[in-house]
């Protein structure tokens, strides 16, 4: 499925399913396929309250404007509404995009009541960072939202067995692929991976940490700060982290688990502090490493590396200096770079 074109959005839905499960009735309009150019990318996901507002996006423009008039029929019925949408390049000129391709946007009607349970496991799944899959049942006479956790199967109204198990196999190539799925049915069902966030681990409460952290979160990753003076590591002065813990460098590793989708970002305070947070995050699985610092502040920290035995290999995994080179100055230019480093490295842009 290929997934550019002009004004094409990827929306960080955190706190979506939340909100749905604490509304009476709402409707989830969620792109059930898509081929060639269209205007949202994975993830897209755009909730409609009763009142008419609504969180998230599918694009914006003509099509997310269809679907927001047609969430009104749907939230009136209860029936849900698979609508198509054809791309072409003179249609979309016409509509005013940029595009060629097609691609349909399922509108799933929620009920609290029928669907709170599913919708409630998949907050709470975003909520710990875990993987789950939303699975709307597209059914004319019992449209119903579930979840599938792969370590407790499918949550939300019972289905029949040989719906479940289908579903529940569709729901693991979700989870294998990372991509959504659709089985035309009858009914049609929609597979929705909602993908753990990236976790961000912050050495480092400075000038440069309090934008880099507010940025990070923005796009999508939950943030720890670590600094050991309690002044700097407070909740005040980063509201929109998940955690924020005062502990030396050695204390803050020995606790917290390291894996294969964790950042670690080095702004401290000095040279001492930086080096001791690379080696130790050298000794991890993390993906991205980076650290601060003036390539001869880097070349020095480089050579203490080596001689406590790290390898070029090792090395190579070290981002530094820190972010791209997009010519910043400012505080807030700086954590721009490397907030936009993360992201290519989120997105597979930086070998």
């Amino acid at each position: 499925m290929s997934m550019s074109c002009g004004g094409r959005t990827e929306t960080d839905s955190a706190g979506l399913f939340g909100e749905a499960a604490r509304l009476d009735r709402a409707v989830l309009a969620t792109p059930a396929w898509w081929r060639g150019s269209v205007p949202f990318g994975a993830g897209a996901r755009l909730l409609v309250r009763e009142d008419g507002s609504a969180r998230g996006a599918i694009g914006g423009g003509r099509l997310e404007a269809k679907a927001l008039a047609a969430a009104r029929e749907v939230l009136a019925t209860g029936r849900p509404r698979l609508l198509e949408f054809d791309l072409t390049q003179e249609q979309a000129a016409e509509e005013g995009m940029i595009c060629g391709g097609r691609c349909a946007v399922l509108l799933q009607p929620l009920a609290a009541r029928e669907d709170r349970e599913a919708l409630a496991a998949v907050a709470e799944a975003e909520a710990g960072g875990l993987t789950v899959v939303v699975v709307s049942v597209a059914s004319e006479q019992a449209p119903r939202l579930l979840a599938f956790l792969p370590d407790r199967g499918l949550a939300g109204r019972p289905a029949e067995a040989g719906e479940a198990e289908q579903i529940e196999e569709a729901a693991r190539l979700c989870l294998q692929e990372g991509a959504a799925r659709f089985l035309p049915g009858p009914p049609p069902v929609v597979l929705d991976p909602v993908l753990a966030r990236p976790r961000l681990i912050v050495f480092g409460a400075g000038h440069i940490a309090v934008p880099l952290v507010h940025l990070a979160a923005l796009v999508g990753f939950r943030v720890t700060v670590v600094d050991d003076r309690a002044d700097f590591a407070s909740r005040a002065r980063f509201p929109a982290a998940e955690q924020v813990v005062v502990s030396e460098v050695e204390g803050a590793f020995a606790h917290m688990t390291i894996g294969e989708q964790t950042y670690i970002v080095s702004v401290t305070r000095g040279h001492a502090l930086d080096e001791e947070v690379a080696a130790r995050a050298l000794r991890t699985a993390a993906r991205y490493i980076g650290m601060i610092g003036s390539k001869r502040k880097v070349g020095v920290v480089r050579d203490r590396l080596r001689a406590r035995g790290f390898s070029e290999e090792d090395l190579a995994r070290l981002h530094a200096p820190i972010g791209l080179d997009i010519g910043s100055e400012t505080v807030e230019e700086i954590a721009v770079s490397i907030v936009a480093e993360l992201i290519a490295v989120r997105r597979g842009r930086v070998g």
